[in-house]
């Protein structure tokens, strides 16, 4: 192999922009990956950039464990397992204890341990491993990947940065890494401080200069320091100004947007295509009121922890895109709830003759009500008789029963709205004409009425009871 030669075509094809060529130039010489380290420090560069090779953790293990303790391949094989772990948006929970992020870990800290047992230079500098260049930059790798493993290895993570930055105090990036640390840990406060850190050691050239300014004002927005994160939306270029009753941003003109946050089944509500005790991401509309706090303008339908009407914060970066006909919407990481919401949420079944009835109550409504719809499932079925609650009544012989559907979602009503007045209206309009039987048994909890609030709980059983008769639901 003409290594120099290979490096020079490799060279030339990223200048020309050809990932793809420049890994086919090395792809002829896999097998000489664990003999040349020339070859593997080559290898693991290019996989430093391109970050969805398939083969990139057999690789960059492969490598690791030729060379432990060598610091110069150790970091570049690092700098590639932290950037594939950095694929993973970190509000999903990891899936494994033996991924990219975990490798990148284990390798820093067996350099480190190596480093450490390395006799001290006799001409004076300082040890290898108390180096900036070297082993500032294992710790700093270290605590990252322990950053990238989730929760369970905060501690690790926090002490890894510690060490970093007393190795290296005016490297940046370790601030800015460790604001995003205490961020995703909820320590708003201390993300907060890290992050002035990071922007004190940072001009405005310098990429990581607006990922810190928003990151800053992510963490100033949950402390309510409205100031602060006003005045960082002003320096990016947006028409921020600090509304009267709560001292925070506003910025006008953001588009609706979505955030999403894990959630379980509530043990009601039969035939989902996810198992009810099954942790999913629920997917939720919001206002926005700066680009990272803004209002649900959906209720969620299984059990989570925010709801219509909460103020909450969510991350900069978004972990989708969803194409609709109005245009691209992104989607971010839910942080942190700011304020609970004060509207009544009330969740539902219904059986509805046509699709759109139960949705039609509406308009019936007190206003500011809202009804949101989760689903419906089509059934042949009476409404009265599926319910229970009809009294006799007769179907014309020649005629079968009207088509229903099943419809599952939640009734919103305004926190001002007198609850008692509400349930006179929604008991005229739910059953007019017989179009809709729904089961509303946390409306009559609200008001304290148990008995009427067991008859809608078995009502609701009825419903679905029905259904799964049906062929409707899976039971």
């Amino acid at each position: 192999m003409d290594l120099p030669a290979v490096r020079k075509r490799v060279s030339d094809l990223l200048d020309a922009g050809d990932l793809g060529g420049a890994f086919a130039c090395v792809e002829p010489h896999r097998a000489e990956l664990t003999r040349s380290r020339e070859l593997a420090f080559l290898w693991m560069d290019l996989l430093s950039i391109a970050r969805g090779r398939p083969t990139a953790l057999e690789e960059a293990r492969a490598v690791l464990e030729r060379w432990p303790d060598d610091p110069t391949l150790v970091l570049t094989a690092n700098a590639a397992l932290i950037g594939l772990a950095e694929q993973r948006p970190l509000d999903e929970p990891p899936l494994h204890d033996h991924g990219p992020a975990h490798l990148a870990a284990a390798a820093a800290e067996r350099c480190l341990a190596a480093l450490a047992d390395r006799p001290a230079p006799a001409s004076g500098e300082a040890p290898l491993a108390e180096r900036r260049e070297v082993g500032g930059f294992l710790w700093g790798q270290r605590a990252n990947a322990l950053r990238l493993c989730g929760p369970r290895e905060d501690e690790a993570a926090q002490r890894a940065f510690e060490r970093a930055v007393d190795i290296d105090p005016d490297n940046a990036g370790w601030w800015f890494d460790l604001g995003l640390l205490h961020k995703w840990r909820g320590r708003f406060k201390r993300g907060y401080d890290c992050n002035l850190k990071a922007l004190a050691r940072l001009d405005e050239a310098d990429p990581r200069w607006r990922a810190a300014q928003w990151n800053l004002a992510i963490c100033a927005t949950a402390i309510g320091d409205g100031d602060v994160a006003g005045g960082v939306w002003k320096r990016l270029g947006m028409p921020a100004a600090l509304t009267e009753a709560s001292g925070m941003p506003l910025v006008e003109g953001l588009p609706p947007m979505q955030v999403r946050v894990l959630s379980r089944g509530t043990g009601r509500g039969l035939g989902s295509a996810v198992p009810d005790a099954a942790t999913v991401f629920e997917v939720v509309w919001v206002a926005p009121l700066s680009p990272c706090h803004g209002v649900v303008q959906s209720p969620t339908f299984r059990d989570a922890p925010i709801d219509y009407g909460d103020v909450v914060l969510w991350d900069g970066a978004p972990v989708h895109v969803t194409e609709t006909s109005d245009g691209p919407v992104p989607c971010f990481a839910l942080l942190e709830i700011l304020r609970r919401g004060d509207e009544r949420r009330f969740s539902f079944v219904a059986l509805q003759t046509d699709a759109g009835d139960v949705a039609g109550l509406e308009e019936t409504l007190p206003e500011g009500t809202r009804v949101f719809v989760h689903r419906e499932r089509v059934e042949r079925g009476c409404p009265t008789c599926a319910s229970g609650a009809g009294g006799p009544h007769v179907h014309a012989p020649e005629a079968p029963p009207p088509e229903a559907r099943v419809a599952y979602g939640k009734v919103i009503v305004p926190a001002a709205a007198d609850l008692r007045t509400f349930r006179v209206h929604f008991e005229r309009t739910s059953r007019k004409g017989g179009h809709v039987v729904m089961a509303l048994p946390e409306l009559y909890e609200a008001l304290g009425e148990t008995r009427r609030a067991g008859q809608e709980h078995r009502a609701w059983r009825g419903i679905e009871k029905t259904a799964l008769r049906k062929g409707l639901v899976a039971g």
